[in-house]
């Protein structure tokens, strides 16, 4: 899993993920962030890139936070999901000031199991049926 708490991580990050579809979502994220000029990105949010083959406990454990509940759902509902072409992109409000963690969990056959449930449910939930 690649965290994302600093500029200087966002641009190595980006440096090592670039031509991928999340490089393109992250520099997304910049540019709406770049509205907070005087704020530093680690007050602003942090950025969680999960590999496939990346197992819950790490994944909670480098967050520092449990993301899913013994029912299998995020503990707290995503503010914002949406679904690209390989990727959901989680969004969470952390605190009362704002501070967000974005969460992007790979669509991939080795994306560990509950956190892929838990992501399709909350995307499921989020979407209107037509």
């Amino acid at each position: 899993m690649f965290l994302i708490r600093t500029h200087e991580e966002m641009s190595d990050v980006s440096a090592i993920l670039e031509g991928n579809e999340i490089h393109t979502l992250l520099e997304a994220h910049l540019d709406r962030l770049a509205e907070y000029d005087g704020f530093d990105l680690e007050d602003l949010a942090m950025f969680a890139i999960v590999m496939p083959g990346d197992a819950l406990d790490g994944i909670e454990d480098d967050l520092g936070r449990s993301l899913i509940d013994s029912a299998g759902t995020f503990i707290q509902p995503p503010e914002i999901i949406h679904r690209h072409a390989g990727w959901f992109e989680v969004a969470f409000i952390l605190s009362d000031d704002g501070f967000g963690l974005v969460l992007f969990v790979p669509i991939d056959s080795n994306t560990d199991v509950k956190l892929m449930a838990a992501t399709e449910t909350a995307f499921a939930e989020a979407t209107p049926i037509h």
